[in-house]
Formats: C-alpha cells, sequence, structure tokens
C-alpha cells in the first residue's frame, strides 16, 4: 500500500512538473511572439514613416516645380512677350540707322530665344497638357516633340489601358518616361525607343526599350539617375527591372497597379 502511494506521487510529481514544464514552453514562446510581433511592428512603423517621408519629400518638389514651371509660363514669358513687342515699337519708331536697327535685331532674337528656352524649361518641369488633359496627351506631345527631331523616333503603345486616376501616381509614370527618355536622348545614341504598356492581371506592365550602345548598370546607376526612377516605383507600390549591356540596348520594366 505504502509503495502504491509511492508510485502515485512520483506520478502526480512528473505529472506536475511536465505540466509546469509545458507552462513554461508556452510562456516563453507565447512571449517569444509578443516580441517577434513587436519588432515586426516596429519594422513596419518605421517603413511606414520612411514612405510617408520620401512621398512628402517627392510631392514637395513636384509642387515646387508646379510653382517654378507656372511663373516661367505666366510671367517670365509674357514679361518677355512685352520686352519684344516694345523693342518693335522701338524700331518703327526710330530714324533710319542700320547700325542701331541690327543691334536691335540682335537684341530680338535673344529675346526669342529666351522665350523660347523658358517656355521649354516650362513644360519640362511640369507640361501644362499634363495638368489639363492628364497623362496620355503629355505622352502624345513627347512623342511629337522626339518624332519632329529627325534624329530618332519613339513609339508608345497602349497607354489607354492606364486606368489610375490619382494624379500624383500618374505624373510618377511620366517622370520615369522623362528619366528614361533623358538618358536614351543624352548618353544611349539610340535610334529608336519603344514604349509599350501591356496589363497583367490588375497590374500594369511598361516595357521601355531603346537599341542603343548600352551601358554597364553596375557603374552607371546614379549617372543615369535609376535610383530616382526606383523611388517613382516604390512611390507607385510597383518595381521596376533594368537590362542592358555595352551595344545590346537598354531595357526597363516597370511594374505597378493599375488602380488607386
Amino acid at each position: 500500500m505504502e509503495g502504491d502511494s509511492i508510485v502515485l506521487y512520483i506520478i502526480i510529481s512528473i505529472l506536475v512538473s511536465l505540466l509546469f514544464a509545458l507552462g513554461v514552453i508556452w510562456f516563453l514562446n507565447h512571449a517569444q511572439k509578443k516580441i517577434s510581433q513587436s519588432r515586426f511592428r516596429a519594422q513596419e512603423l518605421k517603413l511606414n514613416f520612411q514612405r510617408l517621408m520620401l512621398e512628402n519629400t517627392v510631392r514637395t518638389k513636384e509642387q515646387e516645380r508646379d510653382r517654378i514651371s507656372r511663373e516661367l509660363h505666366d510671367d517670365v514669358s509674357s514679361q518677355l512677350g512685352i520686352v519684344n513687342l516694345n523693342m518693335h515699337v522701338l524700331k518703327q519708331r526710330m530714324p533710319d540707322d542700320h547700325g542701331l536697327e541690327s543691334i536691335i535685331d540682335q537684341i530680338e532674337m535673344s529675346i526669342k530665344k529666351s522665350s523660347e528656352r523658358s517656355r521649354a524649361i516650362s513644360h519640362e518641369l511640369m507640361p501644362i497638357s499634363f495638368k489639363k488633359f492628364g497623362i496620355h496627351l503629355a505622352l502624345e506631345e513627347l512623342v511629337d516633340s522626339i518624332n519632329v527631331t529627325g534624329t530618332m523616333t519613339l513609339t508608345v503603345e497602349n497607354d489607354f489601358l492606364i486606368e489610375l486616376k490619382d494624379e500624383f501616381k500618374l505624373l510618377h509614370i511620366y517622370r520615369v518616361i522623362q528619366e528614361l527618355l533623358n538618358n536614351s536622348v543624352k548618353y544611349a545614341k539610340a535610334k529608336n525607343i519603344s514604349i509599350d504598356f501591356l496589363p497583367i492581371g490588375t497590374e500594369i506592365e511598361m516595357t521601355y526599350r531603346d537599341d542603343g550602345i548600352g551601358c554597364d548598370l553596375s557603374q552607371n546607376k546614379e549617372g543615369l539617375g535609376l535610383n530616382n526612377i526606383n523611388t517613382r516605383a516604390t512611390l507607385l507600390d510597383g518595381d521596376v527591372e533594368f537590362t542592358s549591356s555595352i551595344n545590346k540596348g537598354f531595357l526597363a520594366v516597370l511594374k505597378f497597379p493599375n488602380y488607386d
């Protein structure tokens, strides 16, 4: 009888010890999960804060670009136009003096060039067509501005598939294209550039391709503004990949959600 009591006592002790061990394991596991969740939440808050700061920085820059663009277009260009008109009136009223007339002609030409450059810079900073009519017309104007030079051919296909309504997101797409075109025009010596938009589920895949001299991406990311493009892709909740090598042209594939 006494032996049975000892066995029972041992069994109970083992069960209690086992339950205690299981309780400790559960507590440690629960605590570890809490710690992991806290760390994950802290990391998530940090990433959200960084994204918010990045978005605010880019938004501020775009607002400043818009302001400067309007100043150039509405004020500077208008003032240059008035000065040019006054110079024309002055030339009509001045006595015949070929020396002075030649000087005024040169001044008028300088004013005209300054006015054209002012409008061009204003358009680069913030195209009026984009603000008034959206990305589709702005892309048409980009095509015309590139093709009119006769040095290269730009084609844009299926941009009507872009269904985004958020102007800021659309602006990111436009800026990415601007940056890529800038690289092709300045460095690539490309003859043909194509931009195509393809639907992939709820996303859009934009493929940008030129037939230029290519580059070593490991050496030129900052110089080519690829970091800026990566930033825009992040703010689009998308991603972008670049492919290029010497004498093999350049390829950029941007994927982004086609909804706001």
